[in-house]
């Protein structure tokens, strides 16, 4: 059902007062509060129809209403108006952007880190699945004739290796050959690329050398580690500052349920699309479900898409934390462009 233009207001007044004070709004408060063109009788009806259709709850121990998880829904979609920036805005920004940092899990870390710094909510900061990343190099350095360090940077900026032990021993010209047939067959290919039958290419050009075996077996733990989305989160116990988890035990609830695995907080809908919210339910049945998720993207180009997000209780000023984020997501979009795009690229 349509809501009329009046209802609107009052339920836009509402949610105003409520995210201010965390208090249940009465009529009366609406009345004095706000220049609203409608008679104290007038609203108290409206605030009536308003909870009959669900956009509105009165909690049993107050004569005033407070939204609910679908009024806020209404009020992100259609009522909420963006703050205007101020000349400050930027500027906590601005040392993120002098952070140049090569490697892009810690730099989404670190996101995540100043995000819940400059909100004061707890943050989620969630890197791409990598499966279109490629290898930018590898390299096997020699401990002995059994012992190798096999090192692999991606093209995303990402450094990893691994100390491997071969069951015979391996000469130097043996190791030097894998290095440049790896680097020749393997490097600039998107990671789900790097197929069993790439790796018998591999075979062939290199020989039957004892250190293929473990080098492959590396590969393949690194497509798969790189596949996974990684999740940090930050700040969580700011959330302790807010009424809504004044009840000790709902609160140790939430924080276990984050905490325990930061997995839980990948948005139920993958992919995201400029700045997207998850207010109350629609985190699923668990407990975030009284809680609401701010969610903005950046990207890597090719690469793929991240999100960088807020979480807190469904009385957040939707209106201003949206706008920060979508600067704060602007921001780091530049700074990936700079750090980690080549110019054939392009920027996100």
């Amino acid at each position: 059902m349509e809501l009329s233009e009046r209802k609107k207001q009052i339920l836009k007044a509402i949610i105003g007062d409520y995210i201010r004070t965390a208090e249940p709004v009465g009529s009366k408060a609406l009345t004095e509060g706000h220049a609203l063109p409608f008679s104290s009788a007038t609203i108290r009806n409206e605030m009536s129809e308003l909870e009959e259709m669900g956009f509105l709850e009165k909690p049993h121990t107050s004569a005033g209403r407070i939204p609910s998880p679908q009024g806020y829904r209404l009020y992100v979609d259609e009522l909420m108006e963006q703050p205007a920036e101020t000349p400050d805005d930027a500027a906590p920004l601005q040392s993120i952007l002098q952070t140049k940092v090569r490697e892009l899990d810690h730099l989404i870390r670190e996101a995540g880190k100043l995000i819940s710094s400059l909100t004061n909510y707890a943050s989620v900061a969630i890197t791409p699945a990598m499966t279109q990343a490629s290898i930018r190099q590898f390299e096997i350095i020699a401990i002995d004739k059994m012992n190798f360090v096999i090192v692999v940077v991606t093209d995303s900026g990402s450094v990893k290796n691994k100390m491997v032990r071969t069951m015979t021993d391996v000469t130097k010209d043996e190791a030097e050959l894998l290095t440049y047939v790896l680097n020749q067959t393997l490097t600039g290919l998107p990671l789900s690329h790097i197929t069993a039958e790439r790796f018998d290419i591999v075979r062939r050009a290199a020989g039957l050398t004892a250190l293929l075996a473990p080098v492959a077996e590396y590969v393949a733990e690194l497509i798969e580690e790189l596949g996974d989305q990684k999740v940090f989160l930050d700040g969580t116990n700011k959330l302790l500052r807010f009424p809504e988890y004044k009840d000790l035990h709902k609160a140790q609830a939430l924080l276990d349920y984050m905490e325990d695995d930061s997995r839980h907080l990948l948005p139920t809908t993958r992919k995201i699309e400029g700045i997207q919210f998850f207010i109350g339910p629609e985190n699923g049945e668990n407990p975030l479900s009284d809680t609401s998720a701010i969610y903005a993207k950046y990207d890597i180009g090719k690469i793929g898409q991240g999100a960088i997000g807020i979480v807190g209780p469904t009385r957040m000023d939707y209106a201003k934390l949206s706008a920060q984020l979508s600067r704060f997501a602007k921001g780091l979009n530049q700074l990936i462009a700079e750090t980690f795009l080549d110019e054939k690229d392009g920027n996100p």
